[in-house]
């Protein structure tokens, strides 16, 4: 650190070579997403030596990292995070690529200022109004003051959280009014000490350093140039908000947005990091089902020239749907939103060869059907036919003498397995339902055009479930039965996936 390093790029800094700005590629989806990237021209920084490996002489060693793109926690999509211009190049070219992936960008940016007006409380927090009637919670107790000075620390259902103070956002630190000197945990040894020894010089008082990764790639004169320019900024921003009436927007942050990855987008991936390394079918999709399948996959790809590879992807498939036994199910109902719904109970094997699956569940009594306008009454089942990897899931509502009180027809990406007892899957919002005396209806278009409008979903991935909602549509206008919701399960798997399935 702090030393000149060879580089290949143009571009002067007070005399020294400046280190080159880009994104950050990490997780099972990396040589994927840095082909996506290279391709449409943005730079990959900070490589791992299996991607500099990989892509020798287009991704970079260093350099500052003003981008970073990761796995999810669940490894079922992506966390994007940095710089506005980067970030939002970044999300344009994902949501290009892939285009049935729900894309989620938070409603302001993560460490940005703000001039909040406290407005009320809720759940022990204070409620501030931010820009354009933007509401957030502010950490701390209530206070009387109208208006607070507060940084963005986290989202909370995607709701900002702030804190007291101002954040200054810089290319290797961020400066925050008050706060402690600190170094991210990617930094270690003397590199530590030395930083920490630089933010101690750097004159800030009443402020905190907190280094991020980036500063290892920095010279101390970049470092201590950008701690000054931090500062200055930060004290002008504190006379601008004493001046300002109303809630305004003081400092920039950083983008945050999560990619939720579809079946087919996922199958995509394949396809693009095949261009890199040897990839079977459904590599990504398995690398999500645990560590054993993670592995499997990986020795399965060592044996890609002497095999068939569609052998391979078929041979690891069969292994996943044989671990899903009966018993205890759990479906994982995600929405457009990002929160999660958990749907649990009794499941037994229909078939085993195409693989069904019959969850059963009681129900409580009272309220409605969601969709159906039904009554749930005490003794009430639901029943629900599950087919790996298709587009539907059919809800079948009995009462207690077994009758036929409704169907609901839910509308997805493919329902993806993970072994022994869950199913996973990113609800549409558009719904298909029955009852006997409504008949067949599509409900919910309204929530998918919604977030169609709110650039998370695409037109080409709204039209595809229009098309699927209408065909299951006419499937339950000819005959309204459990054949006919398990045939309905079976025909909507993935059409990609159909040559491996069988």
């Amino acid at each position: 650190m702090f030393t000149p390093k060879p580089t290949t790029h143009k571009g002067q800094y007070k005399g020294f070579l400046v280190s080159p700005r880009g994104v950050r590629v990490r997780g099972i989806y990396s040589t994927a997403i840095t082909r996506l990237l290279l391709d449409e021209g943005i730079p990959v920084v900070d490589a791992s030596m299996q991607i500099l490996e990989r892509f020798e002489g287009e991704a970079v060693s260093g350099g500052v990292a003003l981008v970073t793109v990761k796995d999810r926690d669940d490894r079922r999509g992506l966390v994007v995070i940095g710089a506005k211009p980067l970030a939002e190049k970044v999300l344009n070219t994902l949501r290009s690529r892939l285009p049935l992936s729900p894309i989620r960008v938070m409603p302001v940016e993560l460490y940005s200022t703000y001039l909040c007006r406290v407005v009320g409380s809720e759940g022990g927090l204070v409620l501030v109004e931010l820009p354009e009637g933007v509401r957030g919670y502010l950490e701390g107790q209530p206070r009387l003051e109208e208006f607070v000075v507060a940084h963005v620390v986290r989202f909370k259902r995607g709701v900002p959280v702030l804190r007291r103070g101002i954040m200054i956002v810089g290319s290797y630190a961020r400066l925050v009014e008050g706060g402690r000197h600190s170094v991210s945990e990617h930094i270690r040894g003397d590199e530590r000490r030395i930083l920490l020894s630089l933010a101690v010089r750097g004159g800030l008082e009443g402020w905190g350093v907190r280094w991020r990764s980036s500063a290892k790639e920095g010279r101390m004169e970049e470092l201590l140039d950008e701690l000054k320019s931090l500062k200055e900024r930060g004290e002008r921003v504190k006379r601008v908000a004493q001046t300002l009436k109303q809630p305004s927007k003081l400092t920039e942050g950083e983008v945050l947005a999560f990619v939720t990855l579809s079946l087919n987008d996922k199958l995509h991936l394949d396809e693009i990091r095949s261009r890199q390394v040897p990839t079977v079918k459904l590599h990504h999709f398995l690398k999500t089902c645990g560590e054993r399948y993670s592995m499997l996959v990986d020795l399965a790809e060592s044996f890609y020239h002497c095999c068939e590879p569609n052998c391979l992807s078929k041979y690891l498939l069969r292994g996943v749907l044989e671990d899903i036994r009966g018993g205890r199910l759990e479906l994982l109902h995600e929405k457009l939103d990002g929160s999660t719904f958990r749907i649990s109970g009794t499941c037994e094997m229909v078939s085993r060869k195409p693989l069904l699956l019959k969850l059963t569940r009681a129900i409580k009594g009272g309220g409605v059907y969601d969709g159906i306008g039904v009554p749930k009454e005490e003794g009430d089942r639901a029943v629900s036919l599950i087919a790996p990897f298709s587009h539907v899931l059919p809800h079948a509502y009995f009462n207690a003498e077994g009758d036929l009180k409704g169907v609901y027809v839910n509308i997805n990406t493919p329902i993806e397995p993970n072994p022994p007892s869950t199913m996973w899957y990113i609800d549409a919002g558009i719904d298909v339902v029955w009852s006997e005396d409504r008949g067949v209806r599509t409900v919910d278009l309204e929530e998918l055009e919604h977030y169609g409008s709110l650039g998370v979903v695409t037109s080409d991935a709204i039209n595809l479930f229009k098309e699927i909602a209408a065909k299951a549509a006419a499937a339950l206008e000819e005959k309204v039965d459990l054949d006919t919701l398990s045939h309905l399960s079976l025909n909507f798997t993935c059409k990609a996936l159909r040559g491996i399935l069988e």
